[in-house]
Order: C-alpha cells, then sequence, then structure tokens
C-alpha cells in the first residue's frame, strides 16, 4: 500500500511539471523590430510600433510538438536565429536540435543527448550553427563542434592557438564580426569550479585561439558571477544583477565597459531580450494568471555613471613584475628618490601652461579642464561631474564620453611631449572602487 502512495505522488508531481511547464515561454529577438514568444501550443509574433505598442500576430503550430520537449522548461533551451529566418533550439547539454520555421516546430538532428555541453555557447556564423564549451560528465570542455546538415550530426573542429586549458563553463559571450569574445567563464580543475578571469578570443576564419589579457579585477569576481542577465546586441553584452540597479554594457571590441543606472529597470526579470534600442520583458500578474509585456527605450531608461577598460593588462604584468622584475623595480625607485620631495611649479595663463623653461599652448577646452580641476575641492574631480559639463541635448551620452576622453588624452599627449609629465591622472575612487576620479599630478603644482 505504502509503495502504491509513493507511485501515486511520484506521478502528481510529474504531472504536475509538466503542466507547470505547459504554461511557460520563451522570447527570442526576430528583428530589429519584432520579436517571438513560444509555448508548446504555438508562437506569437510581435511587433513594436514607435509608440512602443505591439502588434500580436498568433500562429498555431502546424505539426505535433515534439515529444522530446513535453516534460522540459522551453526557457532551458538555448536559441539561434539564423539569417533566413529560421530559429534553432538547442537542447540542454547539446546533441539535439529542433528548428522552427514557418509554423513548425520539428526535430532536426539524428544525433543524441551529448549532455556534456551544458552552458555552452551556442550560435551562428556564416549560416554555420556551433557550440563552444560547455559542462558535463564532471568536467569542463573548451572544445567547438559544428552541427552538418547534411548528415544532421555533430562534428568536431579543430582550432590552434591558445584556448582556455580547463574547460569553457558558465560564460560570457560576444560575436564582433568574425571574433568570439570569450571571458568571465569557470573552468574545472582537479573536480573544483575555478573562475578563469582572461579574456580569449577565438578567430572563426582562421581558427586560431588568443588570449587577449587579464581581465579587469576590479570588475569582476575571483570567485562569482555577479550578474544573472546577459544579453548579447550589437557587438555588446548587456549584464544586469536581477536584485539591483546596476546594468553594464560591455563591448569587448573596444576593451571598454560602461556602467548605468538602470532604477527605471527594477522589475526586468530573466526572459527579458534586447530587441533594436528596446528591451523587452513580461511581467506577470499577482496571480500568476496572465502575463503583460513591457517594452522600454533602452537608451531612456538607463543613466551612465561611469566607464572602464574590460582587460586591464597592469594586472596580468604587475604578476611577471612581482616574480621576475624586482630588480628593475629597485631601479626605477632608485631614479626617483630624489624627486619624490620635490614639486615642478607651473603658471596657467589665458591661453597656456609654462614652466620647466617651456610654454605649452592650450584651447578653451583644456583650459576649462584644468581650472575646474585646479578650483575642485582637494583638485580630484568625479567622472561623473567632469562628464556633466560635456552634456549637450544635441549629442548622445556617447559622443559626451568621447569627448570629455579626447580632451584629456590630448592634454596629457601634449604635456609628455612638452614637459616629459603626465598632466591628469585617472584613478579609482577611494569610497567606490567602480567609479574613477580626474585629479593633477601631484608632483605639480599650478
Amino acid at each position: 500500500m505504502k509503495v502504491f502512495q509513493i507511485f501515486f505522488f511520484l506521478c502528481l508531481s510529474f504531472s504536475w511539471l509538466i503542466g507547470q511547464n505547459e504554461g511557460t515561454k520563451l522570447y527570442v529577438k526576430k528583428d530589429s523590430i519584432s520579436f517571438y514568444s513560444f509555448d508548446k501550443t504555438g508562437v506569437n509574433e510581435y511587433v513594436i510600433l514607435e509608440s512602443k505598442k505591439l502588434t500580436k500576430k498568433h500562429i498555431k503550430y502546424s505539426k505535433p510538438f515534439p515529444l522530446e520537449l513535453k516534460s522540459i522548461a522551453l526557457e532551458a533551451l538555448a536559441p539561434v536565429v539564423s539569417e533566413d529566418g529560421s530559429v534553432y533550439f538547442l537542447y540542454p547539454g547539446g546533441g539535439v536540435l529542433f528548428k522552427y520555421f514557418d509554423g513548425s516546430f520539428e526535430r532536426i538532428d539524428e544525433s543524441f543527448a551529448h549532455r556534456n555541453n551544458f552552458s555552452g555557447h551556442f550560435f551562428e556564423y556564416k549560416k554555420e550553427l556551433y557550440l563552444l564549451g560547455g559542462y558535463g560528465y564532471w568536467k569542463a570542455n573548451s572544445l567547438l563542434v559544428k552541427f552538418n546538415f547534411e548528415v544532421r550530426n555533430w562534428e568536431l573542429v579543430g582550432a590552434l592557438g591558445q584556448p582556455p586549458k580547463n574547460g569553457i563553463n558558465n560564460g560570457s559571450f560576444v560575436l564582433v564580426k568574425n571574433k568570439l569574445h570569450v571571458f568571465d567563464f569557470y573552468s574545472r580543475v582537479q573536480d573544483l569550479d575555478v573562475k578563469n578571469n582572461n579574456h580569449y578570443v577565438l578567430d572563426l576564419d582562421q581558427m586560431i585561439w588568443k588570449k587577449e589579457g587579464a581581465l579587469n579585477n576590479m570588475l569582476f569576481s575571483k570567485s562569482k558571477k555577479e550578474f544573472e542577465l546577459q544579453i548579447e546586441f550589437k557587438n555588446s553584452l548587456l549584464q544586469k544583477n536581477l536584485s539591483g540597479n546596476d546594468l553594464r554594457i560591455i563591448t569587448p571590441g573596444e576593451n571598454q565597459i560602461r556602467f548605468y543606472n538602470a532604477e527605471d529597470l527594477h522589475n526586468i526579470n530573466s526572459s527579458a531580450i534586447v530587441v533594436g534600442k528596446n528591451i523587452v520583458y513580461p511581467i506577470l500578474s499577482a496571480d500568476r494568471e496572465y502575463e503583460t509585456i513591457t517594452v522600454k527605450s533602452l537608451s531612456k531608461n538607463i543613466t551612465l555613471i561611469n566607464e572602464e577598460y574590460l582587460t586591464n593588462d597592469f594586472n596580468l604584468f604587475a604578476n611577471y613584475f612581482i616574480y621576475a622584475g624586482v630588480f628593475c623595480l629597485l631601479l626605477i625607485l632608485l631614479t626617483f628618490v630624489k624627486f619624490k620631495k620635490e614639486k615642478f611649479i607651473f603658471f596657467l595663463s589665458e591661453n597656456n601652461l609654462s614652466g620647466l623653461n617651456k610654454t605649452m599652448l592650450l584651447d578653451k577646452d583644456e583650459r576649462f579642464v584644468l581650472e575646474l580641476i585646479l578650483n575642485t575641492k582637494g583638485r580630484a574631480i568625479d567622472n561623473s561631474f567632469l562628464l556633466n559639463y560635456f552634456k549637450n541635448n544635441k549629442i548622445s551620452n556617447d559622443a559626451s564620453v568621447k569627448r570629455k576622453n579626447k580632451i584629456i588624452e590630448e592634454l596629457n599627449r601634449k604635456s609628455l611631449e612638452k614637459f616629459k609629465l603626465v598632466l591628469v591622472i585617472k584613478k579609482s575612487k577611494r569610497t567606490d572602487s567602480r567609479q574613477v576620479v580626474y585629479s593633477l599630478n601631484p608632483i605639480i603644482e599650478i
């Protein structure tokens, strides 16, 4: 009797689980103005109007839904939208592959559930489907496989260079032209998950791996991933902490991370996708009976607060410096010991900066930045405050940031050329390492 009760309970639990999965939806970007919402009965195709309102077209599957997915939550599938409009779905762990096209959702492979590519990266390049890395059978791997449409199976792709030695699991990926950027992932070392804080690039044309450098250790935890939501778009990766207002956009091709305040996106969830210039995400009603789709302009609902480098080669250099460059360090210290108490006196006039018997010409923007730093308490100004002086309704935030950076870079370039000294120093803020301040070189007195 007890055995029968246990069996009956398990059957009820399994039926409930299937029922729960039946109601789940998977949101997939179609193009810059439209997206799909898949469930196990059909698909809704949405188009975003200029007013942010949505048009909806429901398509019922023309063939029975695949049996292999009946008990699988759709959110567990990895989607890829092909150039021809087909949507491919990879089964958790790899191997099994499905295709949606023109109302039909069906399995297209003759493979099996590999179960060694959990958290691997599924992507398309030049109309070919690839799967990189992942975890399974107690180890991580960095293998690259490609789906062969003729034989309907997966084949190994050889790659040279410097791939991550101990595998790629739960990583961050951005495809820029022919370069796949791989960073912020875990490797498997002696049966333990170890964070790999290096930035790698795979050239998909030449199939060569390259190690780009060490990630900025002020921005990436050495033990855990800090952002649950990751969305690839426009050669960048959007990351957001679902429990806070912090959002960052990583553009590895430019070695750049931009930090934003996303207070207006506080109710965002893991189903969110980026469609063109908008971020789209569903919100369940309090009783979880129905779902409302929210569309918000990405640029208008986030505020830029800081920017940093993705890779900080100084960190990698420092490790070698400690073990192999002690002599060089001592030499540098001895060279500058006589100057440690010495300051160089400069004079700022309307059009130039004078010192060391030389004169450097300044334009009005360069002079303005110098005066702003000199007139700020402690002669150190926050990046956010400095950026405010360059904002203009006629140009974007990105353009304002570039203008500010260009002025400071030109100041230092001219100062190095004329005086052999860096004029303006950028450093992390003591109270918040994610933010930076600009200050005058401490050996310079104006």
